[in-house]
């Protein structure tokens, strides 16, 4: 399947993605066909399917921040454990990639327009209307999706949804939103350097852990059991659209009832 902007902003008018929406969307770009001009070409299509009052988000997770050998549970010593935390670079918003996240998120980190947050770990990237004062104050450094955060809040933008194209429950990081805020929640501690350079600070702050899969597909299946979820196609992938304060007070609710 060859498929264009136009195509896209046709598919998504269909599933429900509205002038003046905000969304935030996780992305597999090869699931969708081969899109003419790359993530570029969806990109363009988002940003014209909510028009000039719209915004769109994506996460902006990145690892500079991390020591790699804990990353990669390697087994070194001390010594030499420090010798490689020195040549960890650090957050650095303009050249921290965001690659984990998929080839759109990454050509949307250096869209011209587009700001992100400020965390050395768990940044959002936004474009749009309201972008800047959302993405501002990316505080404190525990809890890093927490409800003072630009995670939290999207939850009170209007018209605020969730669009997955052609990826599972399991890529939904909004769901890590909600783990912040629910009574009960899967607390760790993340170490990671604040600033960059051999003499940047190492600290550790609380948040919620990685799902790997665990919780989250079941948490979308049983969203879309309650209703309230469009499922459609862009393209050739398989989308799924839904209201992001919706989805925040359902898998809070189901945290504190399953944990």
């Amino acid at each position: 399947m060859i498929i264009g902007a136009d195509d896209l902003v046709g598919d998504l008018r269909r599933i429900g993605v509205g002038s003046g929406d905000g969304v935030f969307v996780h992305s597999a770009l090869s699931q969708i066909g081969h899109v003419i001009g790359g993530p570029r070409g969806l990109i363009a299509a988002l940003i014209e399917a909510v028009g000039e009052d719209g915004l769109i988000g994506m996460p902006g997770f990145s690892r500079d921040a991390y020591d790699p050998t804990g990353l990669l549970d390697i087994a070194v010593s001390e010594d030499e454990r420090q010798r490689i935390r020195a040549q960890v670079p650090g957050f650095d918003p303009r050249l921290s990639n965001v690659r984990q996240n998929g080839s759109v998120p990454e050509a949307f980190r250096s869209w011209p327009g587009t700001v992100r947050s400020a965390h050395p770990t768990s940044s959002v990237l936004l474009f749009g209307k309201d972008a800047a004062a959302i993405a501002a104050d990316h505080d404190p450094l525990g809890w890093a999706t927490g409800p003072q955060t630009p995670w939290g809040r999207l939850r009170d933008r209007p018209q605020m949804k969730i669009l997955l194209i052609g990826v599972g429950w399991n890529t939904c990081s909004a769901f890590h939103a909600a783990e912040s805020q629910a009574t009960v929640k899967r607390a760790i501690r993340r170490r990671f350097k604040l600033g960059t350079g051999a003499g940047a600070e190492w600290v550790e702050a609380p948040d919620v852990a990685d799902d790997l899969g665990t919780y989250f597909p079941q948490i979308g299946a049983a969203l879309e059991a309650a209703g309230g979820v469009t499922i459609g196609r862009i393209g050739g992938a398989e989308s799924r659209l839904t209201g992001y304060g919706r989805l925040l007070d359902f898998a809070r609710a189901w945290f504190d009832r399953q944990l």
